[in-house]
């Protein structure tokens, strides 16, 4: 059987992991090569950070570029056991950017986070350098948006523009927050069943909680993310989507 090669795209470090980790272990386990492309995972322009960054490098005990090479850090630890490739582009985080004509920060709470409309310039970039970047016989996987985050909506804009197979994964954990979305009720996609093992759901797990500057967020320790995982894939959750 002819092995594959498979891009996974990423808004940013943990997200691939989190949502479909088992699965990526799966493929690379069947000898395909998944590569990990984690888009806003550039470091800031500047240090001027905005309150609301601020709050974030609190968090993570580090700040600005310390947080970024730590998280990138984490980001290979995972792909490591995922046995993917991970590449780091170089867009920031949304917490770091700055509308091109005011200066001031795209961002400035959770509301605006989950709320903002993706900047043009930025979509367009993107579509820009993958157009060049992506191979033509790879198989490319995106982000669903669920959850309503600007970095995943952006994602999902450049996807619709990129000339490729799309496939899905459902951004988990928002899914668990998500079922009544308009991206799920209207049965614009349908999810690919597949089998993951035992041995995939200790590797995602494990993914998972390389990144330890994110589990607070989520969890209250290892043994819930753990136990969290194992009830999302019992629940058919880390499978590929596609759309109807």
């Amino acid at each position: 059987m002819k092995k594959q090669k498979w891009i996974f795209l990423s808004p940013h470090f943990d997200d691939v992991a989190l949502s479909c980790g088992g699965l990526v272990w799966e493929l690379t386990n069947q000898g395909d090569q998944v590569e990990v492309w984690t888009i806003m995972s550039g470091f800031p322009t500047d240090e001027n950070f905005s309150g609301f960054a601020q709050k974030n490098h609190k968090d993570w005990g580090k700040s600005g570029n310390e947080a970024i090479q730590m998280r990138r850090e984490e980001d290979r630890a995972a792909c490591s056991i995922l046995g993917a490739i991970p590449h780091h582009f170089d867009w920031p985080d949304v917490i770091y950017r700055k509308h091109l004509e005011s200066g001031l920060p795209v961002v400035n709470n959770n509301y605006e986070l989950f709320n903002e409309q993706p900047e043009k310039a930025l979509v367009n970039s993107i579509i820009r350098n993958l157009s060049k970047k992506i191979p033509l016989q790879s198989r490319v996987v995106l982000p669903m948006g669920l959850g309503g985050h600007i970095d995943h909506r952006t994602l999902v804009k450049v996807g619709e523009a990129l000339d490729r197979e799309q496939l899905y994964y459902a951004d988990y954990p928002y899914i668990l927050r998500s079922f009544e979305s308009e991206i799920l009720t209207e049965n614009k996609y349908k999810k690919i069943p597949s089998l993951l093992s035992l041995d995939a759901l200790t590797a995602w797990q494990e993914a998972v909680l390389s990144y330890r500057s994110q589990l607070a967020t989520f969890w209250r320790d290892d043994d819930e993310a753990r136990l969290s995982l194992q009830n999302y894939q019992i629940g058919g959750g880390g499978r590929l989507w596609k759309k109807n």
